[in-house]
């Protein structure tokens, strides 16, 4: 078991626990100047791949940089395993100007040796998902419904991501997006 003693990390004050397999680590943000290359992103992806051996890491810490950017998050990695045979799963908490969110990533290396990643993401939007939809997802095209409530919309932009908007009350905008990539 590996505990961790209070911890800032922006606003929130980490409790002391005991929790196996927690990594918590700092973005670490770049500043660029206009005429300097753009640094990549680090994240606590990169601190759990340093520490520990995961599948996919290479594949697992560009998805992260890409998904979390600069924002602040904390990480938690699923197991103790140092196994590159075994599906790896984190689960991020993210902060965003406007909202909270939970973002999953997953790894494992598929029987042709190759990596299979995805990333899930959930978030509330304070709208209805039809002016969700209207607003935050107009250039996503329209899949169908998954239920009465839940519309499943996929990216133009994005190959392989999908969005399912799930009406809360009417008042709310339950958000999930899914993303996997196969190398």
């Amino acid at each position: 078991m590996k505990g961790l003693t209070g911890f800032m990390f922006g606003r929130m004050p980490f409790q002391k626990a005991a929790v196996s397999s927690v990594i918590v680590s700092a973005v670490m943000s770049t500043s660029v100047l206009a005429n300097q290359e753009v640094a990549p992103v680090r994240t606590s992806m990169d601190t759990i791949s340093e520490e520990r051996s995961i599948p996919c890491s290479v594949e697992l810490r560009g998805l992260a940089s890409k998904t979390l950017k600069q924002n602040p998050h904390r990480m938690l990695a699923y197991g103790e395993s140092d196994s590159d045979n075994q599906m790896f799963n984190a689960l991020a908490v993210a902060e965003y100007r406007d909202r909270g969110s939970h973002v999953t990533f997953h790894g494992v290396v598929n029987s042709q040796g190759r990596c299979d990643t995805s990333v899930t993401e959930s978030f509330i939007l304070q709208t209805s998902c039809s002016d969700a939809r209207h607003e935050a997802f107009s250039k996503w095209d329209f899949q169908g419904k998954l239920n009465q409530n839940t519309m499943v919309l996929s990216s133009k932009r994005v190959n392989g991501k999908q969005a399912f908007l799930t009406d809360q009350f009417g008042l709310l905008c339950l958000v999930t997006t899914r993303q996997v990539v196969s190398s």
